[in-house]
């Protein structure tokens, strides 16, 4: 097939690119940045040129953009979305049904969502790894020196809005609001979120901010809804998840931060500051004994991308309890999940002193990831659901 690719810098985009091209398939890279969701007139002549110009079988991206989404609806072309973010925007719902697109997202609980609110063009598929390359790439005796530790965590800590939108809210909201997210911070793989979150709790917060002329927008839309909301809670809980967790393994063994964020609370954790996703992430998973995974609790089901980065380098995983895990993995025989943070601090701890298990289990995790999470694979489901 011919198939025009838009690439806003996508982590995955070079394997996809790669796996399509060993299959037979001709494409186009379209590289542009992030184009606005609802109007980039740039963009459009961009890609209706392209479109104008070569006999394109479908259009395909990383993550779903609405306004592509309208363009090829207007030229009836099929465009294939496969998402590595979760939750996706909500807005601009209006492009989301479209009969020409087709959208797939890692999460099966965020599929499930949408189908609930009518879109049944929304599809799960979960994410794959290239593990030909990622076996490729050296370890030199000066990576063994730089990356080689007990645990690492690799990625972003999550800054939240919710203290700002909380500093303006009298103290029952602030209290209430505090005690949800004590709550759901216990609670891992249960979304107490969307049963507690209403609309009278939304517009007591936005009535608040507007008395005091404040004005916060939820993408196009003014005030906070209750996604917005709801993100907010969930990034605020993944920030404290691993402080907590990175602060406590730090207590007994010789821990790694890689991350682009440096913040106080973690001021004694040793910091490294970012890594090179392709070359010298991976070096990091593979040279750690234990790689610490805590799921954006946004993600609700779902496996993502830096779970499979992981074990496809060769890493040992320690994740959160996620649901999908169930799926393809058993627990501390193929991989190694926790259900709080006190029984993540108590598997470290085992796993650094029980090296043959965890060689094991690492060796296990890998063959299942090699198997069942394949480029090759994911691209023919989604042609095949696409139609074509």
């Amino acid at each position: 097939m011919n198939i025009l690719l838009h690439d806003f810098g996508s982590y995955i985009q070079p394997d996809l690119i790669a796996y399509l091209t060993e299959m037979g398939h001709h494409c186009k890279n379209l590289v542009y940045p992030r184009p606005n969701p609802a109007t980039d007139d740039y963009f459009e002549k961009y890609v209706t040129v392209h479109l104008k110009n070569g006999a394109y079988d479908c259009v395909m991206s990383t993550n779903f953009h609405p306004l592509l989404a309208k363009i090829c609806y207007q030229h009836n072309i099929k465009y294939l979305a496969w998402s590595y973010d979760s939750p996706i925007s909500k807005d601009h719902m209006e492009y989301y049904a479209h009969p020409t697109s087709y959208i797939f997202l890692f999460d099966g609980a965020e599929v499930e969502e949408f189908h609930s609110m009518g879109f049944h063009n929304v599809y799960h598929l979960p994410l794959a790894v290239n593990t030909k390359r990622l076996s490729a790439i050296p370890i030199t005796d000066a990576d063994k020196k730089r990356f080689s530790c007990d645990v690492s965590f690799v990625g972003r800590l999550y800054q939240s809005k919710l203290n700002s939108i909380l500093s303006h809210q009298d103290d029952y909201t602030i209290g209430y609001i505090n005690a949800l997210t004590d709550a759901q911070f216990k609670l891992v793989g249960f979304p107490l979120l969307d049963d507690v979150i209403d609309d009278a709790l939304l517009s007591h917060i936005n009535d608040t901010l507007t008395k005091q002329g404040i004005v916060y927008h939820s993408g196009e839309e003014e005030g906070i809804n209750k996604a917005a909301l709801s993100l907010c809670i969930t990034n605020q809980i993944t920030h404290n998840e691993r402080i907590v967790l990175l602060r406590l393994l730090n207590r007994f063994c010789n821990v790694h931060l890689y991350s682009d964020e440096r913040i106080e609370q973690l001021a004694e954790v040793p910091f490294f500051g970012p890594v090179t996703y392709c070359i010298e992430m991976p070096k990091v998973f593979r040279l750690s004994k234990i790689n610490l995974c805590p799921t954006a609790r946004g993600i609700r089901s779902g496996l993502p991308l830096r779970m499979l980065d992981i074990i496809g380098a060769g890493g040992f995983l320690l994740s959160n309890a996620q649901p999908e895990l169930s799926d393809y993995f058993r627990p501390d025989i193929d991989i190694v999940w926790y259900s709080s943070v006190e029984e993540a601090v108590e598997k470290a701890r085992y796993y650094l002193s029980h090296e043959d298990e965890r060689l094991r289990i690492q060796q296990n995790s890998y063959a299942i990831i090699r198997e069942k999470f394949s480029y090759p694979e994911r691209i023919n489901t989604m042609f095949q659901t696409a139609g074509l």
